[in-house]
């Protein structure tokens, strides 16, 4: 809260993390990251209670999603509630927020205490995800604190849905397979 931005884990790797409507701290994430203009932190929630409220539509889909895969690696793109205070990056330019409830431990207690977090991946665009601290491209000025737990495993991605408009679309597929989410509607249309 105090716009400090911190290095955690996630499931498979290190993030930089931050109170989602501290706009600095998020701004720290993108230059920390080197991302582009226009590109949007993930935010990270305690729970789908929490994921309905920043969105406009958490609708019976997204209901049905959450409480098969979350705590998890799926990730919702959603629409997003037009309230809300915060620039993730985009400008509140984006129509959408991507949103998870973690299973790591350590992120979904986070989540819970203090409300969204802004992520992004703590390794420069185009890299794969950063394991160890070690590797984090950052100085130490530039971190709140550093939560170590040592190497992380080797893992899948999210996997990434948009819902919205009455339509369920596969954006990409990772940790939780194709026939796992047609357990939970058949008619997902697969984006190219």
């Amino acid at each position: 809260r105090d716009g400090k931005v911190l290095v955690m884990p996630l499931e498979n790797g290190y993030v930089f993390v931050c109170d989602a409507f501290n706009h600095a701290a998020v701004q720290r994430i993108h230059i920390l990251r080197g991302d582009e203009d226009g590109v949007a932190c993930q935010v990270l929630v305690g729970s789908s209670l929490v994921a309905a409220g920043i969105t406009i539509d958490f609708d019976a889909e997204a209901k049905k999603f959450a409480e098969k895969f979350w705590p998890g690696l799926l990730t919702l793109n959603l629409p997003v509630q037009r309230g809300i205070t915060w620039n993730l990056g985009d400008n509140r330019t984006l129509d959408l927020v991507s949103v998870r409830v973690p299973s790591s431990k350590f992120a979904l207690d986070l989540a819970k205490s203090y409300g969204p977090l802004a992520i992004g991946s703590a390794a420069r665009i185009g890299m794969p995800p950063t394991r160890e601290t070690l590797f984090v491209p950052a100085l130490d000025s530039d971190i709140g604190a550093t939560i170590e737990f040592g190497e992380l495993p080797v893992g899948a991605p999210t996997t990434v849905l948009t819902i919205a408009n009455n339509e369920v679309k596969l954006d990409r597929i990772g940790a939780i397979s194709l026939k796992e989410l047609k357990s939970v509607n058949k008619n997902i249309v697969i984006t190219p």
